[in-house]
């Protein structure tokens, strides 16, 4: 896809944080939210720091979203663990800077999760080359997952996906990573105002797509 192109996420984010401060937001970090309890007028938020009251309340908790949103909805997002990929390169990287190498999502099959997706070499020759895929079939608690990526993981990963189709990269692993989708039962992103409660917004990226 010629138009395809990424992201930074931390990026993303510190940027959006700086310009919400601009416009006077007051940003409290490294504050756990606790409770959130609507009632007709308000809503009232509980953090590990204080108690707040706001007219209106936005829920982005990503993968934490079912703990303040209710049962009623909390059955429509389901979160998966999944694994993240940097291989060394065998070949010289030229071939794999952006403008050379693709930004790609290959299919390999028709079941949803029977495919592959990468990036070029953003990060040079010692930053290797990102690959990964999903799974939609293994539920995770985002308190308790495994952030561990096993030798086994790495291995079953490489021979998969990597050995027979991108044979200039390498067996070896430079890096993993764990991150978590919340995914709803149609895959779609959730921008919606809670129906039992009309002031509280909630907002869920749920995955790459919607971020």
């Amino acid at each position: 896809e010629p138009e395809m192109g990424l992201l930074r996420p931390e990026l993303c984010v510190e940027g959006q944080l700086l310009m919400a401060e601009q416009k006077g937001a007051v940003l409290r970090k490294n504050e756990k939210v606790l409770q959130v309890t609507p009632t007709a007028n308000e809503v009232h938020v509980k953090t590990s720091s204080g108690e707040f009251t706001a007219g209106q309340a936005v829920i982005t908790a990503g993968s934490w979203v079912n703990q303040f949103v209710g049962e009623e909805l909390s059955q429509y997002f389901k979160v998966y663990r999944q694994t993240l990929y940097w291989f060394e390169l065998k070949d010289p990287v030229e071939s794999y800077l952006p403008g050379r190498f693709p930004i790609f999502i290959w299919a390999l099959g028709s079941e949803r999760d029977d495919f592959v997706y990468g990036f070029p070499a953003i990060d040079g020759p010692r930053g290797g080359i990102k690959v990964a895929s999903e799974q939609h079939v293994s539920e995770t608690d985002p308190d308790t997952v495994d952030r561990k990526v096993q030798d086994e993981e790495i291995t079953a990963m490489y021979r998969r996906y990597i050995q027979d189709r991108l044979p200039g990269l390498s067996d070896k692993c430079l890096r993993t990573s764990v991150c978590l989708y919340t995914s709803t039962p149609d895959s779609g992103f959730v921008i919606d105002r809670h129906p039992s409660h009309p002031n509280v917004l909630i907002v869920s990226p749920c995955s790459g797509h919607g971020f």
